[in-house]
């Protein structure tokens, strides 16, 4: 069993949205079929920047694959990856604000880091 820091950890350094999250569980729940961009961006009613940004997240990722043009499944190969998104789907469902929370602080230090870089010294 893998352990609820673990998977919060996975999703913090995985994921760059809660929308990615919720993109890749909704492709998970069915693994057979291929998704167009276009019918992505109205179940999650979401806008196309939010969708390429999740989508190109999870080919990046290794969860999704594009079957053909503009056509995109979940895919991920059975053992560890398969047993973390697994995780993410219970404590997404159990816990989605924990999720969030890692997910946004990730961001937010990643924020930080940027802006101190173009800090000047004195």
């Amino acid at each position: 069993m893998i352990s609820e820091d673990t998977v919060l950890e996975f999703a913090a350094s995985s994921f760059n949205s809660v929308w990615t999250v919720e993109l890749l569980l909704m492709l998970k729940r069915d693994p057979n079929r291929s998704w167009e961009a276009g019918e992505l961006i109205r179940e999650l009613r979401s806008s196309q920047v939010v969708v390429a940004g999740a989508l190109a997240n999870l080919l990046g990722a290794g969860l999704v694959v594009e079957q053909e043009k503009g056509r995109f499944q979940y895919q991920t190969s059975p053992g560890r990856m398969e047993q973390l998104v697994d995780a993410l789907e219970i404590v997404y469902d159990t816990k989605p604000t924990a999720v969030v929370r890692a997910i946004v602080a990730t961001s937010n230090r990643k924020l930080k880091l940027l802006s101190d870089a173009f800090r000047f010294k004195e």
